[in-house]
């Protein structure tokens, strides 16, 4: 006689419970990805939220920076304080500094440095800029 293999008899609850145990590993993997991806979405979509709230601001403010721009105000505001104009009636005082009031810097006219006397206003920016006569070729 010959030997036979014993036989594995599983059961068929078995089987089936296998087959469910594997489905479920399955589903919950899914369920994880999905998840995961999910909180990725959620999280962008936030952050893209924030962005249109921050952009709409940013829109409002520009809007009322363009009402004030076009407004009267805005105009006599450019007027007076960048062009130096004035209404009539009115004068306007532009106060140059005068070389006596030019601060002591303690160098004499011995060390070979004349004082310079200031005589237009770009001359007058320049010192107060740079400290130093404007070289001969800028300005009048």
């Amino acid at each position: 006689m010959k030997k036979r293999k014993p036989a594995i008899k599983a059961s068929v609850t078995q089987f089936v419970a296998i087959i469910a145990l594997t489905i479920s590993v399955f589903l919950i993997v899914d369920f994880g990805r999905r998840a995961a991806a999910n909180y990725r979405i959620q999280r962008e979509a936030d952050r893209l939220a924030q962005e249109v709230a921050a952009a709409h601001r940013y829109q409002n403010k520009l809007l009322e920076q363009r009402t004030y721009a076009a407004s009267d105000l805005y105009v006599e505001e450019v007027a007076r304080r960048e062009l130096k104009w004035a209404k009539p009636g009115e004068t306007v005082v532009v106060v140059l500094p005068t070389p006596e009031a030019q601060p002591n810097t303690g160098v004499t006219a011995s060390a070979g440095i004349q004082p310079v006397a200031i005589t237009t206003p770009r001359q007058a920016w320049w010192q107060l800029f740079f400290g130093q006569s404007p070289p001969r070729n800028i300005g009048p």
